[in-house]
């Protein structure tokens, strides 16, 4: 498992509670890819990262997914919001986009006492473990959901 610096201090700052308890993620990952093939789809070749680290920090897959998705310059989806749903009401954004020019990575917390930011710009997230294969289910409903305007309903293990 590769992981830097800051999504370890994620993962602690949010097992430890020291801020209460966890209301939302909130991921953004904007710009600067230029996606090689008229095949690219921002939920597999950029979202997943998001989504591998989501079920990574909060060790547990999601319960529900809700997708927004369009196209501004290219034949498939440039842009994208994912709605996450955990156990105990735990939420999880996502919003990617391959449309501004410059790219950044961020992280945003947000508990009951208060907010943390992390920077992920430099981060290489490779995470191997068992997540890997529900971040591809949650992916793929996630591009569903785009699709089709409805929330989609998970029940991974």
């Amino acid at each position: 498992m590769e992981l830097n610096q800051s999504l370890m201090q994620i993962k602690e700052f949010l097992d430890s509670e020291r801020n209460g308890k966890l209301i939302r993620i909130e991921f953004s990952n904007e710009g600067g890819i230029d996606p090689t093939n008229d095949d690219s789809n921002i939920f597999f070749e950029s979202s997943i990262n998001d989504i591998e680290t989501a079920i990574w920090i909060l060790d547990q897959s999601p319960q529900l997914v809700f997708a927004i998705s369009g196209k501004i310059s290219n034949k498939f989806d440039d842009f994208a919001t994912i709605l996450l749903e955990f156990k105990d009401s735990k939420t999880v954004i996502i919003s990617s986009n391959w449309v501004t020019p410059n790219h950044q990575r961020s992280c945003n917390i947000v508990s009951t006492n208060g907010k943390m930011s992390f920077d992920l710009t430099k981060v290489k997230t490779d995470i191997q473990n068992q997540s890997n294969d529900n971040a591809q289910k949650v992916a793929e409903a996630a591009f569903l959901s785009s699709q089709k305007g409805i929330p989609i309903y998970l029940d991974l293990k």
